[in-house]
């Protein structure tokens, strides 16, 4: 696993992304568009300086690099209530919980953006969603995990 989050784990996220902010404004200004068309750009620049594995290794390197950096910046106070919990480990961490709910279905859902970040296939995903909602924990090429668990904090 790639060692990102704890190179910047004293970061909170608004200083993750001030270190973007400067870029995004010369970008926005000079080509307008949003955010995805810099991303999108990056990636083609990925590919035309010959980064090992071009622009899709970049995206999904970015979203793993993204995803690692989570247990860094998600509010730890947080109480989640809900009769279920949605969670997501990256590789040999603790699982994080990123939301909660009363019907598993729409718990399992919550976890969708970050398995696609991850590479699971949009194609794949509503057998994988009736995967979590049946108790499956689901694990990436990377080792991420997903899973929807019952929330020991409520009784019922």
């Amino acid at each position: 696993m790639d060692g990102i989050a704890f190179l910047f784990s004293d970061l909170t996220t608004p200083d993750r992304a001030d270190r973007a902010r400067e870029a995004w404004d010369l970008y926005r200004r000079t080509h307008g568009g949003e955010i995805g068309d810099l991303i999108a750009d990056l990636m083609h620049l990925a590919d035309v300086d010959d980064i090992p594995g071009g622009g899709a290794h970049a995206a999904r390197m970015g979203a793993v690099h993204y995803t690692a950096e989570l247990p860094s910046w998600l509010p730890e106070s947080r109480v989640y209530t809900g009769a279920y919990l949605a969670q997501t480990r990256p590789a040999g961490q603790a699982w994080i919980t990123v939301g909660d709910g009363t019907d598993r279905h729409a718990v399992a859902d919550q976890l969708v953006n970050g398995m696609h970040r991850v590479g699971f296939r949009i194609a794949d995903m509503s057998g994988h969603v009736a995967d979590l909602v049946t108790g499956h924990v689901l694990t990436s090429e990377q080792g991420h995990e997903f899973r929807v668990i019952t929330n020991p904090l409520v009784s019922g």
